[in-house]
């Protein structure tokens, strides 16, 4: 990350990086809960690699810099995740994007899985859950915004490259790894892994789903950066 970005006052996307403006919901954030005040520096991006400085006056941002491109990353790393009781699922994804992960795979419900949502409200549940991700995004100043998919099936998900499903006993998470499958509060069934060709360890503790997610994510991201 440039300094430009990890210095500036906040960060905000934007539909169009080449005439930037403030949607009414980055206005009150930026003007009523962080409380900048004019001229303070504001980076944006669009989401897509693309991003500049702007200077904040008046609930309104006014380019500074020419557009910065971002390469999209080489290695995509995703995680998948069951949804989990309360707000926890909400944890685990704001927690997901910011530590890197660039694609965040929502799991229909499994053999043991409590969480189960209706077609009512799967569509209100993945609206919430990109609202999360990209406040996330904003918060760790990152210029591609991750993808949340799903709910999606752990068969499709296992047949993608790349896909390993956490588990007891697997082997050390490494570079072929792209994918890292997290199972409910109580596991995957005998069924469910039999699907699985390789399964990977998070460590001897019993981690709870949203933990196990974030520890994926971090032995992912840490393996790539060395």
């Amino acid at each position: 990350m440039t300094p430009l970005l990890r210095a500036s006052a906040a960060h905000v996307f934007v539909a169009d990086i080449g005439a930037p403006s403030l949607d009414h919901i980055d206005q009150h954030h930026l003007s009523r809960v962080l409380r900048l005040r004019d001229n303070e520096i504001v980076t944006a991006s669009d989401g897509q690699g693309q991003w500049r400085t702007c200077r904040f006056s008046k609930n309104e941002i006014t380019p500074e810099s020419e557009v910065v491109s971002v390469p999209a990353p080489a290695r995509r790393l995703a995680v998948a995740i069951v949804p989990i009781k309360g707000d926890r699922t909400e944890s685990a994804v704001e927690k997901l994007v910011e530590l890197g992960i660039h694609e965040i795979i929502i799991l229909l419900a499994t053999d043991h899985g409590v969480v189960r949502w209706d077609a009512q409200r799967r569509v209100h549940h993945l609206e919430r859950l990109q609202r999360v991700a990209r406040g996330a995004a904003m918060q760790s100043r990152r210029v591609w915004l991750p993808i949340l998919t799903g709910p999606t099936l752990l068969a499709d998900v296992l047949l993608r490259p790349g896909a390993a499903v956490a588990e007891p006993g697997g082997r050390s998470i490494d570079d072929r790894d792209h994918i890292i499958v997290i199972g409910p509060e109580g596991g995957f069934s005998a069924a469910e892994l039999a699907l699985a060709s390789t399964t990977v360890s998070l460590g001897d503790q019993i981690l709870r789903a949203d933990t196990a997610a974030a520890a994926a994510a971090t032995l992912m991201v840490a393996h790539g950066e060395r």
